[in-house]
């Protein structure tokens, strides 16, 4: 029942930052061409380890900055596990984008055991090596 209340929730409070109205007073909203926000739904499923249990998550996403290869976002939502009460999250991304990889980074803060805020934090980064096909292909007497 709280899953249905939450993305009801999280359908209107989209669709309420998407609609803006025109100017004349038809009933009609103009749809903007870049949408800022998104909902994501996540399930995880572990199949070895001590909690083998599922997981649900329920995000709603904002995209606050996307410009010259950088981007931020805001996220907020709650992870939803059988036999447990949903607890509610929230954080922030950050990624930059170079020619051959990215490195970004994340905050995010959940109800601890104890009812008090638990803090996480991570850095993850990529590297993608790439070669020139028409190097390896045209030179025939390479070999």
């Amino acid at each position: 029942m709280k899953f249905i209340i939450l993305a009801l929730f999280c359908s209107v409070a989209f669709a309420a930052a998407q609609l803006q109205p025109e100017v004349d007073d038809s009933p009609r909203f103009r749809r903007e061409a870049n949408p800022q926000g998104s909902i994501t739904i996540h399930g995880e499923k572990p199949m070895s380890g001590p909690d083998r249990r599922p997981s649900l998550d329920v995000d709603y996403n904002h995209k606050i900055y996307d410009q010259n290869g950088m981007n931020a976002k805001a996220y907020g939502g709650l992870n939803i596990r059988p036999g447990q009460a949903a607890q509610p999250h929230v954080g922030l991304q950050l990624e930059r984008e170079y020619r051959n990889g990215f490195i970004g980074g994340f905050g995010q803060v959940d109800r601890g055991f104890n009812g008090r805020p638990s803090p996480t934090f991570g850095v993850r980064g990529g590297f993608r090596f790439r070669r020139d096909v028409d190097e390896v292909m045209g030179d025939e007497n390479a070999y």
